[in-house]
């Protein structure tokens, strides 16, 4: 009997076996342990090889060959730029510090079940170049608080110019945490019931509003939510960006403190805004989930160069920027997280008064 071993991501030198071709195709596939009996019955074409060459009665000494998946071909060619990366550009000043507006067409808002702790000026400007507007679930609860707030700040400072807030396109859910004053409140606005249990709210709002996104050719989605109290819905949240990943799609996780989304593999640039750079802000490249087996990056005070970043192995946190355009190139999926200056000493000021 001859043991043979296949390696997805490897290429491994291994004692000539025999076989058909479609067990070798099936074997590539499936990646497993198996044994194959010896026997002239059996014969496994060369792989990656001449014909004749070390193969019985050819006269060569050599009696391995060298195996080659097309997973590993397809990654040596991508960092070898055969195949050139596909290229990214972001410019989160445009939500956190500029324009207050993403992508020609607007963005899609969305109100999590957590407390709102992003400016209000900011949210009301986000909200208001908006070109779809929704709440999940209990996040309709802390939309009509924040919208209760923004009224009674308004009559109290007497500013009557100020404009309404435009109102909610669609809350989505399960209606497990949604209270029945909420409902009231808002008993004009469209409710759509997402009861799958095997996903989180976020997610089935991000289903249910893709096909609107796509039909208004909108392609970001702003987040209201918060990063701190419980680590399951954090990393929920996360989860819900490696799940809506698509070309069309962009979401971005705001809170008072970060925005953070996902670099899919690729070459990405930021463009970070200024102030971030000259008051040495912090930004994050964390590998959720998988191994990232190449990552270089610019323009970081601490760089990476052709680096393997995984849970139990290298993450970086804590980095800070050399200067205003960042490059990351990567092989797998990384959450980027970067600090928001402004929200940040927003947050500072309210805690202290």
């Amino acid at each position: 009997m001859i043991l043979v071993r296949l390696y997805g991501t490897c290429c491994r030198t291994m004692a000539p076996a025999c076989g058909s071709r479609a067990i070798l195709n099936w074997m590539r596939r499936s990646g497993q342990r198996m044994t194959i009996a010896d026997g002239p019955r059996f014969r496994f074409p060369r792989v990656g090889r001449p014909a004749g060459v070390g193969s019985p009665g050819s006269g060569s000494s050599g009696s391995h060959r060298l195996l080659c998946t097309k997973t590993t071909i397809g990654f040596r060619q991508q960092m070898d730029h055969t195949i050139p990366p596909k290229e990214f550009k972001w410019t989160p000043g445009n939500l956190i510090s500029e324009n207050f507006k993403l992508g020609e067409n607007g963005h899609v808002c969305v109100v999590l079940n957590r407390q709102i702790q992003v400016p209000a000026h900011v949210v009301k400007l986000l909200w208001k170049n908006a070109a779809v507007r929704c709440a999940v679930d209990g996040g309709s609860n802390h939309w009509r608080e924040f919208v209760v707030e923004q009224a009674l700040t308004k009559r109290s400072s007497g500013n009557k110019e100020s404009a309404p807030l435009e109102p909610l396109d669609v809350i989505t859910g399960d209606f497990d945490s949604i209270t029945e004053d909420t409902v009231d409140f808002f008993k004009t606005t469209p409710k759509i019931h997402t009861p799958d249990q095997d996903a989180t709210d976020f997610t089935k709002a991000i289903s249910v509003l893709q096909p609107v996104m796509t039909q208004r050719k909108v392609t970001d989605v702003v987040v209201f939510h918060d990063t701190s109290g419980r680590l399951d819905q954090v990393m929920a949240n996360l989860n819900t960006l490696y799940k809506s990943q698509k070309d069309n799609c962009n979401v971005f996780l705001l809170s008072g403190d970060s925005v953070t989304w996902l670099l899919r593999p690729g070459k990405h640039t930021i463009q970070v805004p200024i102030d971030l750079v000259t008051s040495q802000r912090w930004c994050s490249l964390m590998p959720v989930g998988s191994t990232a087996h190449n990552v270089t990056t610019t323009g970081l005070k601490w760089n990476l160069y052709h680096a393997q970043m995984e849970f139990g192995g290298m993450v970086s946190t804590s980095n800070t920027y050399a200067t205003e355009f960042v490059q990351v190139e990567t092989d797998a999926n990384l959450i980027w997280s970067m600090g928001a200056y402004g929200f940040e000493e927003k947050v500072r000021q309210t805690a202290k008064s």
